[in-house]
C-alpha cells in the first residue's frame, strides 16, 4: 500500500471516551494516509476484567458503538473472549494492517504481539504512542467514586 492508503490497526477499552482518546485515535489515523483506514478493536468485557481488575462500566458492544461514532475510526470489532494469542492471531490475519499502533500503557499487548508476529513470520510495523493529556479512564472512575 502507498504511504497515503495505509491500514492501521489499534485497541483499547475505550470505557470512558476523554480527549486522550480523542488525540490518540486521530493520530493513528494520520499514521493510516490520507486514504487509509483506521480499525479499532474495542476490549471484550472479560478482557477488561482481567487486565484492569473492574468491570467495564459500558458492555463491550456499547463501547464499540461509541468508538465507531467517532471521526478518525473507520472500522471497529468487539474482541474476542479467551487467549489473548489466538485473538491477535486473529485479528491480524483477518484485518492485514500495514501498522499496529499501541497506547503509552500497551506494555504486556505489545510484547504478545511481537512473539506473534514473529511466529507468523510477519513483519508489520509497531508504533507506541505516547500519553496525551493526563487523563485515563481509570483516574476518571476513580474521581466519580471519591466525590
Amino acid at each position: 500500500m502507498g504511504k497515503d492508503s495505509r491500514v492501521v490497526l489499534t485497541t483499547g477499552v475505550f470505557d470512558i471516551i476523554h480527549p486522550g482518546h480523542i488525540r490518540f485515535l486521530e493520530e493513528a489515523k494520520r499514521l493510516a494516509g490520507r486514504k487509509g483506514k483506521l480499525v479499532v478493536i474495542v476490549a471484550c468485557d472479560t478482557i477488561v476484567k482481567k487486565n484492569k481488575g473492574r468491570i467495564p462500566l459500558f458492555k463491550a458492544r456499547d463501547r464499540a458503538f461509541m468508538v465507531s461514532k467517532l471521526k478518525p475510526v473507520d472500522t471497529v470489532y468487539v474482541g474476542r473472549r479467551g487467549d489473548l494469542d489466538k485473538n491477535i492471531e486473529f485479528f491480524i490475519k483477518k484485518i492485514q494492517p500495514d501498522v499496529i499502533v499501541f497506547g503509552y500503557d500497551q506494555e504486556e499487548i505489545i510484547r504478545k504481539t511481537l512473539e506473534v508476529l514473529d511466529r507468523l513470520g510477519l513483519r508489520i510495523k509497531i508504533v507506541k504512542m505516547r500519553k496525551f493529556y493526563n487523563v485515563s479512564s481509570s483516574k476518571i472512575i476513580g474521581k466519580i467514586r471519591r466525590s
